[in-house]
């Protein structure tokens, strides 16, 4: 039997978020918003347009996540011929094709969410030869990992801040809510990276008890990073799951019927 009262708590930020969200509404599933980040305009607009307007002296453009993607194409309705694109999985890819047509050339890892991720690119780069020079679309703060392994391979390495990621701070009414939730049945977290496990941790801290709560219930996550960071941080009950939305509403609709 679902118990549909388990808060099931969704961390994916932006649109897709929302988007699964309405899926699991739709089965009266008890689901609260709560976005690890909010991406906002960068700091120099300015900058963004001009660099992404003269990339004559590139042959790659990595594109790190959807908000990379949508960034961009504020300013690029086509990318030049001589421009490859990257990024490091396939969710990622399919808004890229999503934005610029189904024929657009992206190097990523295939598969699974589990074979994503920075060093699986790489070793797809290392096997096809790097490149001269690579411009990284990304937030203000990201992983370090590519760009350091690419410049010690000699490529020429450019990050281009095309955004801002601000954390999850709860809303007085989603403090009241979690400070009533606490004593009662744990709940399910979805979430999609390393960092949202830190905001986690941050978000709940003033609430007494809540961290004990949310180690008591389930996480989803899509990769074996943030898995391991979560069991090390004390959470026991972790999962991996595809970041596709049927798979991710599947998932949770099983854990729903676990008393």
């Amino acid at each position: 039997m679902i118990s549909y009262q388990r808060p099931v708590i969704l961390m994916r930020p932006g649109a897709s978020n929302d988007r699964l969200a309405d899926r699991l509404l739709k089965k009266g599933i008890n689901v609260w918003k709560w976005p690890a980040f909010t991406i906002l305009p960068p700091e120099d607009p300015g900058r963004v347009k001009a660099r992404l307007n003269d990339l004559a002296n590139f042959d790659m453009v990595m594109l790190a996540s959807p908000a990379a993607v949508a960034a961009s194409a504020l300013y690029m309705s086509k990318w030049p011929e001589h421009v490859k694109l990257a990024t490091v999985g396939s969710g990622t890819a399919r808004v890229i094709r999503a934005v610029w047509g189904e024929e657009t050339q992206v190097i990523y890892p295939e598969g699974e969410t589990d074979q994503s991720g920075s060093e699986h690119l790489f070793e797809i780069l290392k096997q096809q030869g790097f490149p001269s020079r690579v411009l990284i679309v990304r937030g203000q703060v990201g992983r370090e990992w590519l760009r350091e392994q690419l410049m010690q391979h000699g490529t020429d390495v450019e990050v281009l801040l095309a955004y801002q990621r601000a954390p999850l701070e709860l809303t007085n009414e989603e403090i009241a809510k979690l400070e009533s939730a606490v004593t009662g049945i744990a709940p399910i977290v979805y979430l999609t990276s390393t960092d949202s496990v830190g905001v986690l941790l941050h978000a709940v801290k003033k609430v007494e008890g809540a961290l004990e709560w949310l180690q008591r219930g389930f996480v989803l996550t899509i990769h074996p990073r943030p898995k391991a960071l979560l069991e090390k941080e004390g959470f026991h009950n972790v999962g991996l799951v595809s970041a596709k939305d049927v798979q991710v509403q599947e998932a949770v609709e099983r854990l729903l019927t676990i008393v």
